[in-house]
């Protein structure tokens, strides 16, 4: 009765659901969501924006995603959708409800006494939420993960050696009144720890077979570990993939010793046949050129395949920042060749903004500009901006082009006239750039430019009496020459979860007359390393560790603007007002201005979280910052910590950023609160 009334309900869903869905022609032009986000409503349903539509496809995909939250744990999920007709196709609206979950109140281990349960539970799915399940959304019954939590389990006996185990199926008792479930692991025998006596490795023809053992982790004598299997066999069929076998496969054989509670590892490969590419197809992209997008990728037809071209093309081109998603996918089309089918989804790239704007700093201001670094789809980036608030006005031009001519070199130019209101003093700057750089490597680019400005002061105090102080705001011109060397081994543009990204500025000004021209030399360095915890957590927590460093070498004239400070996201240091920390001096009637540092360093830990619940282009990032700056036999030090919410908006990376600073002077200014447009190292 139970079963014929589900099948009633469910047919009866359908007639409704089709009632609903009207007759439309054309392919799908946008798909909306509401309860969830729309890249994990098109994971599950598998409906893409540019399908065909389809009212049988739309009412299956509906279908299934109601299926698979039920399997989640949303017992009472439902699902509704919606679609209109639009001039171009048809607009297709999901509209999910997850209803309220079952939550696991505990979790048992029967039998395990060589491992705790605190190991055993920790990379399972169905336990008790901790502090943060409100944010994670851990803590949910999930009946189809049952079984592979048992996996999971028996993983944790596995890599302690414990090749006997026996565990029983996994019960969870559920209280759907209370909306909480029980979850119990039965161990029925643990056994003995065994180790490995010996590991081989079958030759394999055109491979350094001693080599390739050397980069094993699983070694004889050792306490056998499965993870460190995997980690072997991963690595063999990754040189193999290296070589052009993009089929390759290995596979372990064993030979158990109960008696001495040993075991004999051979590790064998199948090659199978060296592969090519016999073509290189693009899909998903709706604005950038297919030329763009190719320049970026290693692999061309006729190559022979490589694993590693593979997986640097896909973070090559997801470092563009022209796409929100890359895949590329090999797929077979004889015995030894395959199409790789490059999908991408466009990221907005571009930006139009007019209005008020308020920054922390700046107070309320009037903006206008336009900007895109990937216009008309080309690859060529440029900004137009015109911007004045209390504080400062913005007048500038810049284009760039990182791939002139799908070569490997680049140019940028770019004019300005700037003015900005400092703590101290008011400085107004004129002037231009222009660059030229070289792709050395898949990771590392170099760049030469030459600038010229003029920068005149105003706003200073007059009445300060100490004997340098009016020189240093003397009006000059900087005639200079810089060069840039950046590496990037990073896997996104926008939200980085690995790699390293490493950049060195040096600048030498040092042209024209001494009285009237600059004269120093400049080095900043900036480092940042991110690591993504989802495979340990899993979980989409980022671990970001900065710093950035900058040294000043006095060639005979270094005026205040040019010096070094700290503070503000711009400069380092959140929580004080921008440039506010640097060394101090004193006039003979005891009044403090500042002189500006020679040497500076801030390191910066971070911790970032998805937000989720509100949009997936928006994180909450905690951080610590300290630095140092030193100048005139002085060393001022500070911190702060703080958080922030960093969200992809629609007019470009927008960071709120709530700092409070510590190690505080009575003379410096600081400021709980800054807003910034804009992506900040």
């Amino acid at each position: 009765m139970i079963a014929r009334a589900t099948l009633i309900s469910i047919a009866t869903s359908a007639i409704l659901l089709a009632a609903a869905l009207p007759q439309g022609n054309g392919k799908i032009v946008k798909i909306s969501t509401s309860g969830m986000s729309e890249d994990k409503v098109s994971a599950i349903t598998g409906i893409h924006e540019g399908d065909e539509y389809s009212i049988a496809a739309i009412q299956a995909a509906a279908a299934n995603l109601e299926r698979a939250l039920k399997q989640a744990g949303y017992v009472d999920a439902k699902v509704s959708v919606s679609a209109t007709q639009k001039d171009d196709g048809m607009k297709v609206s999901f509209n999910v409800d997850k209803g309220e979950p079952i939550k696991v109140k505990k979790v048992t281990f029967i039998g395990n006494h060589k491992i705790s349960s605190k190991i055993l539970e920790e990379n399972i799915v169905n336990k008790p939420g901790g502090w943060f399940s409100w944010l994670t959304g851990s803590g949910i019954a999930v009946p189809s993960q049952l079984e592979v939590d048992m996996a999971r389990v028996r993983d944790e006996y596995l890599k302690r050696g414990y090749l006997d185990v026996k565990i029983d199926k996994p019960l969870m008792k559920t209280d759907f009144a209370s909306k909480t479930a029980e979850v119990t692991f039965r161990i029925l025998n643990e056994g003995e720890p065994y180790k490995v006596s010996s590991l081989k490795l079958e030759p394999i023809p055109g491979f350094d077979n001693k080599k390739l053992q050397k980069k094993f982790e699983l070694k004889e004598g050792q306490v056998f570990n499965v993870e460190y299997l995997r980690h072997d066999l991963q690595k063999l069929i990754e040189e193999a993939g290296n070589k052009g076998y993009a089929f390759a496969n290995a596979q372990p054989r064993f030979r158990k010793n109960d008696a001495t509670h040993t075991i004999d590892v051979i590790y064998s490969v199948n090659l199978g046949p060296k592969v090519k590419i016999h073509d290189v197809k693009i899909f998903g992209n709706t604005k950038t050129k297919d030329h763009v997008i190719r320049r970026y990728i290693y692999l061309a037809p006729g190559d022979t395949f490589n694993l590693q071209d593979l997986k640097d093309s896909k973070e090559e081109l997801q470092r563009t920042g022209f796409f929100d998603r890359v895949d590329l996918v090999p797929k077979k089309v004889g015995a030894d060749a395959v199409d790789l089918d490059v999908n991408v989804k466009e990221a907005q790239t571009g930006s139009i903004t007019a209005g008020l704007s308020y920054g922390s700093y700046d107070g309320l201001g009037v903006d206008a500009s336009i900007s895109d670094i990937n216009l008309f789809g080309t690859g060529i980036g440029y900004s137009l901006s015109l911007e004045k608030s209390r504080k400062s006005h913005n007048y500038s031009i810049s284009i760039t082009d990182p791939r002139v001519f799908d070569s490997l070199y680049s140019v940028s130019f770019g004019l300005f006239h700037q003015k900005y209101e400092f703590i101290d003093y008011t400085k107004k700057e004129k002037g231009g750039y222009v660059s030229v750089g070289r792709k050395l490597t898949r990771h590392l680019d170099a760049s030469v430019g030459i600038s010229y400005s003029d920068v005149s002061y105003s706003d200073y105090d007059n009445n300060i009496t100490s004997t340098d102080y009016n020189f240093d705001f003397t009006s000059y011109k900087k005639a200079a020459i810089f060069s840039t060397i950046t590496y990037d081994t990073t896997d996104d543009y926008y939200v980085p979860r690995k790699g390293i990204y490493a950049q060195l500025y040096l600048e030498y000004a040092g042209f024209g007359k001494k009285s009237k021209y600059a004269r120093f030399f400049k080095s900043e360095f900036k480092f940042a390393t991110y690591y993504g915890m989802k495979k340990i957590l899993n979980y989409d927590l980022i671990l970001r560790a900065k710093l950035r460093a900058a040294y000043i070498n006095n060639k005979g004239n270094t005026p205040r603007a040019e010096r070094l400070y700290l503070g503000g996201s711009s400069y380092g240091v959140r929580g004080f007002t921008t440039a506010s920390i640097s060394p101090m001096g004193k006039d003979n009637n005891g009044n403090l201005y500042r002189l500006g540092g020679y040497k500076s360093a801030v390191v910066s830990l971070e911790a970032s979280i998805p937000l989720d619940f509100i949009t997936d282009k928006m994180r909450l990032t905690g951080f610590v910052d300290y630095g140092w700056i030193k100048g005139y036999n002085q060393t001022e030090k500070r911190g702060s910590v703080g958080a922030q919410i960093e969200w992809r908006s629609p007019f470009g990376p927008i960071n709120l950023i709530f700092a409070k600073g510590f190690n505080k002077k009575p003379y410096d200014d600081t400021a709980k609160f800054e807003f910034t447009i804009g992506n900040k190292f």
